[in-house]
């Protein structure tokens, strides 16, 4: 388990001393004998100015630093709480100048909000898979190249995570969504 960019930095210590917890941040987790995990709970800019914000390219050594530490690219999990830029799972609502998202027809504009970093870094790299959050309203699967992209989305203002249950492979990754709660 790792914080997101809307966790205040004390959360970190809070969660390395849970011992149902583990904390990865900053080191590889081996998930199987196959199977290595790194992640970032940095993301690129936003309105909100939340704790975990930097800019893109500093994002992007930070996610540079983190996938070289893995002994096997082709089979590694990228947990980058950032969705990749342009793709099917960063898009949200356009917002004014007051917050507020922009409409049109009754319906709200949306737009591409992911990191050009997190994309970069996928396309060079080409791991396995990216596990990714942060845009609530992006729920689904898209792909990078080779690398599976999953973002469960969550319904936020209603207090509903969703998620998907991924069973991994040496040859691949089979998904199933599950309805959130």
């Amino acid at each position: 388990m790792n914080p997101g960019n809307d966790d205040a930095f004390g959360v970190d210590e809070i969660l390395k001393k849970e011992p149902r917890i583990e904390y990865t941040v900053g080191r590889v987790y081996n998930i199987d004998a196959d199977h290595e995990m790194v992640n970032c709970d940095w993301v690129n800019p936003t309105p909100w100015n939340s704790p975990r914000e930097c800019s893109d390219q500093e994002l992007e050594k930070r996610l540079r630093t983190e996938v070289k530490k893995a002994s096997n690219v082709a089979q590694l999990i990228c947990d980058f709480h950032a969705p990749p830029y342009n793709s099917t799972i960063d898009s949200a609502p356009k917002l004014d100048k007051n917050m507020r998202p922009k409409m049109f027809m009754g319906s709200p504009v949306y737009e591409h909000v992911g990191s050009k970093a997190v994309r970069t870094v996928l396309e060079e790299y080409q791991p396995k898979m990216g596990l990714h959050g942060h845009i609530h309203e992006a729920a689904g699967i898209c792909r990078i190249g080779r690398t599976m992209c999953v973002n469960p989305g969550s319904e936020y203002l209603e207090g509903t995570m969703h998620g998907y249950l991924l069973t991994l492979t040496r040859e691949g990754i089979d998904q199933q969504p599950l309805i959130g709660g």
